[in-house]
């Protein structure tokens, strides 16, 4: 990833949740006009001021006020055209020009993920299919898995049918950089780990 934009939210009339929820909404949709118009799937995102922790039984979770959208070359974002996007917001964001991502200032790299969670009775129905298994034994073995994590959310509204959603956010830090596409959110699934610089 060589160049980025970054959007800072501006916490004020509208609460973050709020601005998170009309800033994404609008982004999801350019992202897909990108992928379908232009073919274009390389833009990536990343939340500088992330933070997910878990303390004991508390969990701290939070996206922080700022979004950066990557991109391998500048004529991708150009071509996503944030400003036109996000015009109705200008009271409630601050849009960064194209800049070249700084080097120097990267700290490391980071994967982001739309964090699915399959519920554990949905899991054992499809374990219990997968394996022959009666349902009872593949509950027990559901039982074992990892906790859902309460990561981050910003509330989604769908184009298509009208419903809201929660779009989960799970940013991990990364050793190395890895090269990819990413999906109309920005964003790998739980199995990629396509990277965006991180500072």
């Amino acid at each position: 990833m060589n160049y980025y934009q970054e959007v800072t939210l501006i916490d004020g009339d509208k609460k973050l949740y709020e601005l998170w929820s009309d800033v994404y909404n609008q982004l999801h949709i350019a992202l897909a006009e990108a992928k379908n118009e232009h073919n274009i799937d390389t833009i990536g995102v990343s939340f500088p001021n992330y933070r997910y922790e878990e303390k004991g039984d508390k969990v701290f979770a939070s996206l922080g006020d700022k979004l950066r959208v990557f991109a391998p070359s500048q004529k991708d974002l150009e071509t996503l055209n944030l400003g036109k996007w996000l015009e109705r917001l200008t009271d409630y964001v601050h849009i960064k020009g194209i800049k070249e991502v700084p080097i120097d200032k990267a700290t490391g790299y980071v994967s982001v993920h739309r964090y699915r969670f399959k519920p554990a009775d949905l899991q054992a129905d499809s374990l219990a299919n997968k394996l022959g298994i009666s349902y009872e034994d593949a509950m027990a073995t559901v039982n074992k898995r990892t906790p859902e994590k309460a990561v981050p959310y910003i509330q989604m509204r769908s184009q298509t049918n009208q419903s809201n959603y929660r779009l989960r956010v799970l940013q991990l830090p990364c050793d190395a950089p890895k090269a990819g596409n990413f999906n109309t959110y920005g964003m790998n699934g739980m199995s990629d780990h396509v990277t965006v610089p991180h500072w």
